[in-house]
């Protein structure tokens, strides 16, 4: 699987590049924000390169960190986000605002980005909030029960809920926290 290319950049648009690999020319479709960071034609360049299946054909999508790459692969196995309209969302947000938009359900600002319709920010915002992963800040105690009620077959997000209808305190204990959660109906 081709996952990097080292080469010289022989051409350079808003969203397609060609980089030259010794003597092979590369093409990649890139989202605005790899585009212009990166150096000018004639420059060495290293990119980060997603293959895509299609029936057409194959396409290459060329990121300059994996950030961007994991964040397109995320939005793309969403169910409807095809390669277009994944490009199109990390055209206008960085990866960082992306998982913010999702945590805090802002469908509505999903729906600014060209191609992106109420039924495909709803969809984005419902399957990458119930596959986030826990919290990194916040209660010790909080994350350890989301991670607890998780492995017994809950989504992250129905965790979440479930432990901010209890409205834990710091004084619960861990297995009092878990039964009052448990016994929350989803």
């Amino acid at each position: 699987m081709l996952e990097r290319l080292r080469g010289i950049l022989v051409d350079k648009e808003p969203t397609h590049i060609v980089v030259d690999c010794q003597g092979m020319g590369f093409g990649l479709k890139t989202p605005l924000s790899t585009s212009r960071r990166l150096a000018d034609v004639g420059s060495e360049v290293v990119i980060r390169v997603h293959t895509h299946f299609a029936r057409d054909g194959v396409e290459l999508f060329g990121f300059l960190d994996k950030e961007e790459m994991i964040a397109f692969q995320r939005l793309t196995s969403v169910s409807g986000i095809g390669p277009k309209a994944g490009l199109n969302l990390l055209s206008r947000f960085a990866p960082a605002e992306i998982d913010s938009i999702i945590a805090n359900g802002k469908a509505d600002v999903l729906r600014t980005v060209p191609g992106i319709g109420p039924t495909k920010a709803d969809n984005i915002i419902k399957k990458l909030q119930a596959e986030a992963p826990p919290p990194e800040t916040g209660s010790g105690l909080l994350a350890d029960a989301e991670s607890a009620l998780v492995s017994l077959g809950l989504t992250h997000r129905e965790a979440r809920e479930r432990l901010r209808r209890v409205g834990a305190a710091e004084s619960m204990s861990l297995q009092d926290l878990l039964k009052l959660a448990l016994a929350q109906r989803g």
